[in-house]
């Protein structure tokens, strides 16, 4: 392994080679970068500690540079290696995720008029954008999904020489973890996963997946309204004599500012304001950011803000994310056909439109290229995605922008057949490690194996506990 630094930290660099396409593990191969950060305390030192941080397509290097640095508490920085390993598609891992030059999916997409894809002409434009990534990266662009993330992760753990490894995954790293201890239960010491998402969704009829999808926005036009009514004083630049929503409302009529100083992204605005909804310290910086583009037509703070979502050099990429979770809904229910996404698609948007106009005013109407996925869907999962028996601690957080509580709870006790639900409410996206309760859980299982007594636990809301 190489040694790298960054700020004051020494972390090990690697690279691994594994299938592009383990259906076929003697043909092709890609190669995986990994980042480590050794135990601190070789004597006391557990073994390897692997982590996502969420996305997909959030590269963990920043998550391992900074793990002594209040990314993880002392006691899990002394006692293991910390590893990330960067996805398939993902930072220097191959291949280089690319759907068509640089904006040439999104035109594709753009030039479909109306809500609707129904047409012969507008399907072949949509499988034409959809096919821009295999055209791109080959048939390794079809095999992105989590399933394979997988099986690269249990690769390394057998590069390494591990028997099992514990992890920690961050939003979509929940994801990721369901499916390592599905596949691979046996090589699973201890797993915990924070601010979840229920990739097995229980919903088998129209009604219940619209159900569900509302439920799903729910909580972030929730947050949207903590955020904005939070200004409370006139001190506040969107105060506007007691009405910060009606000072919202008119501010986003000019966000198509912020989407042409972001290379004429459609969604830079919406990402803009969603981005400071992560965090209860970044309301002030959307409160500045929005009083800023209202009196100045100035975008510069809501561009600073939609930097996190921003990721890479190209403004007009397509989402990896959007990307990983076609492919990962693909696998999970191939019956959820093109006719289907795109009628339920539908329905969706006109609902949400009536239900959640805080983020009406902010969505674009771009369409996606996810339900023409099915010229080089993966091959569906084989039984059920339930953890494989492994235990997984849950944290499940009420205030969670992102991803709900009721996401963490279905996953514990409609998904899993060994989860404990760890409760509590913090308002930004995930909760390790600020809070002393929720540490105290996590090493308890990380480090001695150990869970709740209850499958059912609750911990007390403790903002910026320091770890």
């Amino acid at each position: 392994m190489e040694l790298v630094s960054g700020e004051s930290v020494e972390i090990d660099c690697a690279a691994i080679e594994v299938p592009a396409d383990y259906r076929d593990p003697e043909g092709a191969s890609i190669y995986l970068v990994l980042y480590v950060h050794r135990a601190t305390s070789p004597a006391q030192r557990i073994g390897y500690l692997f982590i996502n941080p969420g996305g997909p397509g959030v590269s963990p290097y920043d998550h391992v540079i900074s793990a002594p640095l209040g990314q993880f508490t002392d006691e899990i920085v002394q006692r293991f290696d910390i590893v990330g390993l960067e996805p398939r598609g993902v930072g220097f891992s191959e291949p280089e995720f690319a759907c068509g030059a640089p904006g040439e999916q999104l035109d594709l997409l753009n030039s479909i008029e109306g809500d609707l894809i129904d047409t012969p002409e507008e399907i072949a434009i949509a499988e034409a954008a959809a096919n821009l990534c295999i055209e791109s990266m080959g048939p390794a662009g079809g095999l992105l999904h989590s399933e394979y993330v997988a099986r690269d992760m249990d690769e390394l753990r057998k590069i390494l020489g591990a028997d099992q490894i514990s992890y920690f995954g961050w939003s979509y790293g929940s994801v990721l973890g369901v499916w390592y201890a599905t596949l691979f239960p046996q090589s699973v010491r201890a797993m915990v996963v924070d601010g979840a998402d229920n990739p097995v969704d229980q919903a088998f009829t129209q009604e219940e997946r619209i159900a569900q999808d509302m439920d799903e926005i729910l909580p972030q036009e929730e947050q949207l309204t903590r955020a904005l009514t939070a200004c409370a004083a006139p001190e506040c630049p969107i105060y506007n004599d007691g009405d910060p929503i009606g000072y919202y409302m008119q501010a986003a009529k000019k966000l198509h500012l912020v989407n042409s100083a972001a290379g004429n992204l459609p969604e830079a605005g919406y990402f803009g304001v969603v981005s400071a909804l992560y965090s209860e310290g970044l309301w002030p910086k959307l409160w500045n950011g929005l009083f800023q583009l209202n009196e100045n037509d100035d975008p510069a703070i809501m561009i600073e803000l939609a930097a996190a979502q921003l990721v890479g050099s190209d403004p007009t990429a397509p989402s990896f994310t959007g990307h990983v979770n076609c492919l990962d809904g693909l696998t999970l229910k191939p019956e959820y056909d093109r006719a289907t996404q795109l009628e339920d698609s539908a329905i969706s948007n006109d609902i949400a439109k009536e239900r959640f106009p805080l983020l009406t005013a902010i969505e674009s109407n771009s369409h996606s290229a996810c339900p023409f996925y099915d010229q080089f869907a993966p091959a569906p999962l084989q039984g059920p995605l339930d953890g494989g028996g492994a235990a997984i601690l849950v944290i499940g957080n009420h205030e969670d922008p992102t991803t709900p509580f009721t996401e963490s709870e279905e996953l514990v006790n409609e998904t899993l057949n060994n989860g404990y639900l760890l409760e509590t409410a913090h308002f930004q996206h995930t909760v390790y490690p600020h809070n002393k309760c929720v540490n105290a859980h996590v090493h308890r299982a990380l480090i001695d194996g150990i869970y709740p007594n209850e499958r059912h636990t609750f911990c007390e809301r403790e903002d910026w506990a320091n770890p």
